[in-house]
């Protein structure tokens, strides 16, 4: 007799699955296939890379790291800002992040640092070096925290499928890899009072605003690009996922 109400319940799943499942599996089919279509697109690649990497940090740092994610502040005068895709504050120094999600081949050349060269296809692009780009944004951390430079640390994050012919050249790392980097400081040069007041600055002095101080961002960026203003510690192109490669002209 007992056996009844748990044919039933099982019944009833079963018909549960079978209504709702079928739609919920082509909804994921549908929204994989947009995803590989929306890749194409560099803002939206931008986007993505940028959201794997605050998702990894948030998850694999333990309390006593405090992430920043696309934080905006003031450059030297008011016209000028610099934002900054990821700030990690913890007791061991702060760690800024410059995220990219290049595809295709990367190759780098020890005489010229500062570009890299993007094989794509049969196209090729010349790109500026992330870690050149992440200059001024240490130097905006620096000038919000009061934090000497020794105590900030600059790296480059590759989130997406790009390979390097010669192999990721220093200071520049996949997801995982910034992470382990990141947590392997182990000698402090913070007090805790010390990154409480270091993460009230960074919180405070952070243009508020969201999706529109960073379209305000991209604009005024887009202007100085025009009078030819954009100095070489912000990369126009970059800044601006909108905004794909310039074309290497074939030699």
């Amino acid at each position: 007799m007992e056996s009844l109400p748990v044919r039933a319940d099982v019944r009833g799943m079963n018909e549960f699955l079978m209504l709702y499942l079928p739609p919920v599996l082509i909804l994921g089919v549908l929204a994989g296939i947009a995803h590989v279509r929306l890749l194409e697109f560099p803002a939206y690649r931008g986007w993505w890379g940028e959201y794997k990497v605050n998702f990894m940090l948030r998850l694999c740092l333990s309390g006593e790291y405090k992430v920043f994610a696309n934080a905006i502040y003031r450059g030297k005068t008011r016209e000028e800002s610099t934002q900054v895709d990821h700030i990690i504050v913890s007791r061991y120094g702060i760690f800024v992040l410059e995220t990219k999600c290049f595809k295709g081949k990367i190759i780098t050349y020890p005489e010229a640092p500062e570009s890299w060269l993007q094989i794509v296809g049969r196209r090729k692009y010349r790109i500026q070096n992330p870690l050149m780009q992440n200059y001024a944004h240490v130097k905006a951390v620096q000038k919000v925290t009061g934090v000497h430079s020794q105590k900030i640390h600059s790296y480059a994050v590759m989130a997406g499928q790009a390979s390097f012919t010669y192999g990721m050249p220093e200071r520049v790392y996949g997801i995982w890899g910034v992470i382990r980097k990141i947590q392997s400081y182990k000698a402090p040069v913070f007090t805790r009072g010390h990154v409480v007041s270091i993460c009230r600055a960074l919180s405070e002095r952070r243009i508020k605003g969201g999706y529109w101080a960073a379209r305000r961002h991209v604009e005024k960026l887009k202007r100085r690009g025009e009078d030819g203003s954009t100095t070489c510690g912000e990369d126009r192109s970059q800044e601006e996922p909108l905004s794909p490669p310039q074309q290497e002209q074939q030699s």
